[in-house]
């Protein structure tokens, strides 16, 4: 079995795999070397381990896994099962990365976009004979409220509601408005440029604010919340073999 570790700023992301086939996933604050021994422990025997990191990992952990597994670090010169065509590779976001990877082996043979509804709203596009081309990166939800209320003088900070009227009737209402109904018309956008260009398309959503596209694209789309994990999963194993 193999152990996915994928640490974020807000969130440190453990998943273990048979195959291909996620087995378990939790969530740390803080993640310690105890948790990560201890979820080991409660699944069963790990043989391999991929790291994607963009926190300052304890070197102690990343001292334990290379000590007792095969042990990836990942970083732009880690070989992926895709030929990646970026531009600047070691720009490269290991997020957007292993979100391409996971569409793809999702649907190989095709040409697939991957959108990543988080802290930045990602598009990643990977063609019908693998070839990762990029995408782009906007603000996400969160960056957008934020930015109406940290670059004016009146408007307020307001979270997220599952309500938010095409016309608003106040001034949190037209921030709903404005913020969320904006976002989806940017993707849905987004995705008709992509579609004009490659009309066999398959499109994967994933993220943690994508409950507030996923009724609203108008494309056929396929949702997986564990579409990172899954491609570092790929990651791993194109390793092993290799």
């Amino acid at each position: 079995m193999r152990l996915i570790l994928d640490f974020g700023n807000t969130y440190q992301k453990c998943a273990i795999f048979n195959g291909s086939s996620l087995l378990a996933f939790r969530k740390f604050e803080n993640i310690s070397l105890k948790d990560i021994t201890s979820f080991i422990t409660e699944y069963g025997e790990v043989k391999s381990v991929i790291l994607s990191s963009v926190i300052n990992t304890d070197s102690r952990i990343i001292e334990h896994l290379r000590k007792n597994y095969f042990f990836i670090e990942l970083n732009a010169d880690t070989p992926t099962p895709l030929i990646n065509k970026y531009g600047t590779p070691e720009t490269l976001g290991r997020d957007r990365l292993s979100a391409a990877v996971g569409a793809a082996a999702l649907f190989p043979g095709h040409d697939v976009l991957s959108i990543d509804t988080g802290t930045a709203i990602k598009f990643d596009f990977v063609n019908k004979q693998g070839e990762y081309l990029g995408g782009s990166i906007a603000p996400g939800l969160w960056l957008r409220f934020k930015a109406l209320h940290t670059f004016t003088d009146k408007l307020p900070l307001i979270g997220y509601t599952e309500t938010h009227p095409l016309i608003g009737n106040n001034t949190e209402e037209s921030m709903l408005s404005g913020v969320i109904n904006g976002a989806i018309a940017e993707v849905n956008g987004m995705i008709e440029q992509y579609k004009a260009l490659y009309p066999e398309l398959k499109i994967i959503l994933t993220g943690g604010e994508s409950i507030y596209f996923e009724k609203s694209i108008k494309s056929n789309i396929f949702a997986d919340s564990k579409l990172v994990v899954k491609g570092l999963n790929e990651i791993l194993i194109f390793n092993e073999k290799n």
